[in-house]
Parts: structure tokens; C-alpha cells; sequence
């Protein structure tokens, strides 16, 4: 099985925190982290919008990739907090090559929400180890060519009666070939759970049986640049490209239409014009612009540029 690299970037903004009927008085936080199934192999980015300098209590932290909300005091029954506090996650991960949407589309993200506290402010010295009271997963179902753009009211349990509002985008953003180094599952892990194995990978191995298919026999020294691929291998190519472009046009598509309903539901929103991007007319650019590669290097290296 050949792979291909794909990029999936969440945004998640954590928006107010209402207090309906907390017990305690004390200090809270939000933690928030997304869980990728480790069938998959992947490597996670997380970052913070707008911050540039060291964090504190008064701000978000990244630990663990994992985003720490600023501490903040809860006093009164029914206190609302306003948080804005925006993150990003950036997902790399290795794909099956020959099904890399619908791989896409079963992936289960998750999006975990803990609730922490503490009643003691020597404990704030040390913000890990306060103890979670409650906790609350999302599932994110997100599809490549939509992605995924959800508004949802986040309320805990009963004995910590609390609602955080919480946005959550996300959009397909690169296919490419693997770039970077992934951890996979150990062999002989029982049921695929145990140590993360990172040695080399396996998919450059056969990287020009995913572009050109089954068929294809990779030239020897002596053949050099005069070996040409038969028509089959070369037709191949084509479609294989054809596809991932058509899906990375269409994650463009629909993050633009979602953007565009947003600016017509919220006049008061800065009104950005978007360049228009056809579809048709770019794929058909992009397919024709690599059938004029003459060579079997120039078409397997155009395959994986700008994508």
C-alpha cells in the first residue's frame, strides 16, 4: 500500500463560560485536546492564535498538545466569563494513496473538553496537576470536501452544571507526498495497541506503483531517461492526479461557501470579497498543464507540487 501525506486543520475558539449552578467556589479551567485514532498515523501541531510571548494564568498555554484556558474565578451562581480564547490544531496524517477521501472521511476525531478546578491558590502554582471534576468528548464528523463548521453550547455534568460555547471549523488544507516521519503502530502490539514504531517509512518504496498503478515497472540505470511508461501507466497518472486535485478544489469550494453564508448571516461582519475560483476551469488547467510533461520523472514529480 502506497501513502500520501493529508493535512487537516481545526480551529477551535472557546467563547463564554456560564456558570448555571456550580456547588464551589474557586478557580476553573478548560483544557482542550483532540484525539486522532492511533490506527492512523499521525503527527499533531497545536498552537495558539495571536500569542507571540510566554503564557501565565492570565492567558492560554499549549502543554502536552493539549490548550490550557486562563485561569478564571467563579464567585457567583449564574457568573458568565468571557473567554475568546482561539487555537489551532494541525493534523498530519498517512493515508492509503487509492482511497484518500473516503480514509479521510471515516477518520474519528474527537474533541475533548475538561473541566478543572481548585479551591486552593497555592495549588495554581503548579496549573497540571489541578484535578479534572468533568469532562466532555465531541464527535467531529468531518468530509473532506464540506469540512466541518459547528456552533454548539458544551454543558457538563450534572454535578458541575455549566455550559462553555464553543466553535469548532475545519478544512482539508495539503495533499502531498510524505514529508515528515510518522510513529505507527508496533507489529507485535496486541490488537494494535502498544509501543509507536518510527522507523523509515514504507510508502516511498512504492511511490511510482501509486502514481502510475500495478502495472507500472520501474526503469532500470540502463534504460535511463529513454524508458517510456505504457499508455495504461500514463492514463493512470492522469486520473490519480485528476482526483486529488478535484478533492482539494472542492475543500476550497466549500470553505468559501461557508464563508461567503456567514458574511450574508452577519452584515456586521467585515465584508472580505473572495476571488472567484471555478472548479471546472482550474482541473481542467491543472490536468492540462501536466500532460504537456514529457517525462516519467516530470509527471511523478508534478504529481506532488503545489497540491
Amino acid at each position: 500500500m502506497s501513502e500520501v501525506q493529508g493535512t487537516v486543520e481545526f480551529s477551535v475558539e472557546l467563547h463564554k463560560f456560564h456558570n448555571v449552578d456550580l456547588f464551589q467556589r474557586g478557580y476553573y479551567q478548560i483544557r482542550v485536546g483532540l484525539k486522532i485514532p492511533s490506527r492512523i498515523p499521525h503527527r499533531l501541531f497545536v498552537t495558539i492564535a495571536g500569542q507571540t510571548g510566554d503564557s501565565s494564568l492570565c492567558s492560554a498555554c499549549v502543554h502536552e498538545n493539549n490548550v490550557y484556558s486562563r485561569i478564571f474565578q467563579i464567585l457567583y451562581r449564574n457568573e458568565e466569563i468571557v473567554l475568546n480564547e482561539s487555537m489551532n490544531f494541525r493534523v498530519h496524517l498517512l493515508l492509503d494513496g487509492e482511497r484518500v477521501e473516503d480514509a479521510l472521511s471515516e477518520a474519528d476525531f474527537q474533541l475533548k473538553l475538561d473541566l478543572h478546578f481548585t479551591d486552593s491558590e497555592q495549588q495554581l502554582r503548579d496549573v497540571p496537576v489541578i484535578p479534572m471534576i468533568s469532562s466532555r468528548t465531541l464527535c467531529l464528523h468531518f468530509h473532506p470536501r464540506r469540512g466541518l463548521h459547528h456552533h454548539v453550547p458544551v454543558m457538563f455534568d450534572y454535578f458541575h452544571l455549566s455550559v462553555v460555547s464553543v466553535t469548532v471549523h475545519a478544512s482539508l488544507v495539503a495533499l502531498h507526498q510524505p514529508l515528515i516521519s510518522f510513529a505507527r503502530p508496533g507489529k507485535g502490539s496486541w490488537l494494535g495497541k502498544g509501543n509507536l514504531e518510527t522507523g523509515p517509512d514504507q510508502s516511498s518504496m512504492s511511490l511510482e506503483n501509486l502514481v502510475f498503478g500495478a502495472g507500472y515497472c520501474k526503469p532500470t540505470s540502463s534504460e535511463g531517461s529513454f524508458y517510456v511508461p505504457s499508455e495504461n501507466c500514463m492514463l493512470h497518472a492522469y486520473k490519480w492526479h485528476k482526483d486529488l486535485c478535484l478533492l482539494l478544489l472542492n475543500a476550497h469550494r466549500g470553505l468559501q461557501m461557508y464563508y461567503t453564508l456567514i458574511m450574508k448571516e452577519i452584515p456586521d461582519l467585515p465584508q472580505l470579497k473572495l476571488e472567484e475560483l471555478s472548479v471546472e476551469d482550474t482541473l481542467s488547467q491543472l490536468c492540462t498543464e501536466l500532460q504537456v510533461f514529457p517525462s516519467t520523472v516530470s509527471v511523478h514529480t508534478y504529481n506532488f507540487q503545489g497540491h
